[in-house]
């Protein structure tokens, strides 16, 4: 092997490496907080302990949203089951704070 083959293997080697680890550090962009199946259904939904899931958009996230609420049947309206909330992170204090939150879902989400 030459010197030149040695190092266009190296860098693509590297190169591949760097690609494959970005994508396992990717922040999403949205949470699903779900609390269609607890009883009584909470009136604040936006809690740590309501996380369902996190998605790369608003759709994807009410998506699966719709989705948990047709598989349990559930009669709770998408309102007050579950809420997508972006950009959300915890404080100082170890509260959640959210950048934007959509309950349920709009008519021409999905």
């Amino acid at each position: 092997m030459t010197l030149m083959t040695r190092t266009l293997t190296k860098i693509l080697l590297i190169t591949a490496t760097v690609v494959l680890l970005a994508g396992c550090f990717r922040t999403p962009q949205w949470t699903l907080f779900y609390v269609a199946d607890q009883a009584p259904v909470p009136t604040k939904i936006v809690q740590q302990d309501h996380i369902a899931g996190y998605y790369d958009s608003l759709e994807q996230c009410q998506a699966k949203g719709t989705g948990m609420l047709r598989l349990q049947a559930s009669s709770v309206p998408a309102e007050q089951a579950f809420v997508c909330a972006e950009l959300c992170q915890v404080d100082e204090q170890q509260q959640l704070q959210c950048k934007s939150q959509v309950a349920g879902v709009v008519d021409d989400a999905i």
